[in-house]
């Protein structure tokens, strides 16, 4: 009886040992098998026109993406835009098994319709245009309401009535931000005098990245009387800010906040936050709800604005008035009218 009783013991105390052996081999395999926040994700990036340094557009979405990769495991491949190769990029980065792939701006709306339907199990996005695809999430910005704010300001700020616009190619999104500022510039001057100039046709993206003409355009318009120019035209725009500044005069940025470009002449900058975006579409991927279809960002979600106004260029007493035209804008009181088709 004493045997038995020792050979139950041995038996129980081996059994616990094996279950303890068993814990601890599965306690080691979950130690290599990483939390769902700290596997890694892959992610590429066709960058748009005018490539990372323009201090606007791209940049601002390198914003976004430096932000994720500090908060996220995320590892991403940026691919900059070398003449017109916009659909063998999004192929490039299709072939590489990334978990999404984001391209940047409307000169990628046809190549990467042709590229999803032809990569339908991998994920794109799209941001500042949209495509119509059930593997594309689109992220498009009202940028009525911040070029509105624009005009306003343009006007405030010009003692002559004469104020400037210069576009990059003329494609919709930025005739309709031209759009938006001259209602803003009529709101504050129903009798301004308007002028402007773009650095490329309908489709010639190539304008967005010649600042040599932003300077020759800025130089016109200001010698032909404006003491302001609103410049929606990527890194042509820097061209505005030498004009600006070789004249004397006022400028009034889109992109990104371009103030520290030349604090003596650049007012300020319609900020189209592509940061924001960026980085949204990221948050999503790692949390897991990211889906297709198209969002729109705009002055209530923190996708457009302005950038900080202050003295000497801007007065305590216009920025008073761009502060409450900026609430009244938010709560509906005015209404920016939408660029109908048939405008030009």
């Amino acid at each position: 009886m004493q045997q038995l009783t020792q050979h139950g013991w041995f038996a129980i105390l081996v059994t616990l040992l094996s279950v303890g052996l068993i814990i601890l081999v599965g306690l080691q395999v979950s130690s290599r098998t990483p939390p769902a926040q700290l596997q890694v994700i892959s992610v590429g990036v066709a960058i748009g026109r005018g490539g990372l340094g323009d201090r606007s557009f791209n940049d601002s979405a390198n914003e976004g993406l430096i932000k994720a990769q500090r908060e996220f495991n995320l590892r991403s491949r940026l691919i900059e835009l070398e003449r017109d190769q916009q659909e063998a990029n999004l192929r490039t980065l299709a072939g590489e098994g990334h978990d999404l792939i984001i391209a940047l701006g409307q000169e990628y709306v046809q190549p990467l319709a042709t590229i999803a339907h032809e990569f339908p199990k991998q994920r794109f996005a799209i941001l500042d245009a949209e495509v119509d695809a059930p593997n594309v999430t689109s992220i498009t910005f009202r940028e009525l309401e911040g070029d509105f704010l624009a005009g306003a300001l343009s006007a405030l700020l010009s003692e002559t009535g004469t104020v400037g616009f210069l576009g990059g190619a003329s494609i919709t999104p930025v005739r309709r931000i031209e759009h938006g500022w001259r209602q803003g510039v009529r709101y504050i001057n129903p009798n301004a005098r308007i002028l402007r100039e773009y650095a490329g046709d309908e489709d010639d993206f190539s304008a967005f990245a010649k600042p040599e003409l932003g300077l020759e355009l800025s130089n016109r318009m200001y010698q032909q009387g404006a003491d302001v120019i609103y410049a929606a035209a990527g890194r042509t725009a820097l061209g505005a800010i030498e004009a600006a500044n070789l004249n004397g005069k006022i400028v009034i940025t889109t992109g990104s906040d371009q103030r520290y470009l030349n604090p003596d002449v650049v007012a300020t900058s319609r900020t189209k936050n592509m940061d924001v975006a960026m980085y949204t579409i990221l948050k999503e991927l790692r949390e897991g709800t990211l889906q297709p279809g198209t969002r729109v960002l705009d002055i209530k979600t923190n996708g457009i604005g302005l950038a900080p106004l202050g003295e000497p260029l801007v007065s305590a007493e216009i920025i008073q008035q761009i502060d409450l035209l900026r609430q009244q804008l938010q709560d509906g009181t005015i209404i920016v009218e939408e660029l109908s088709a048939h405008k030009p």
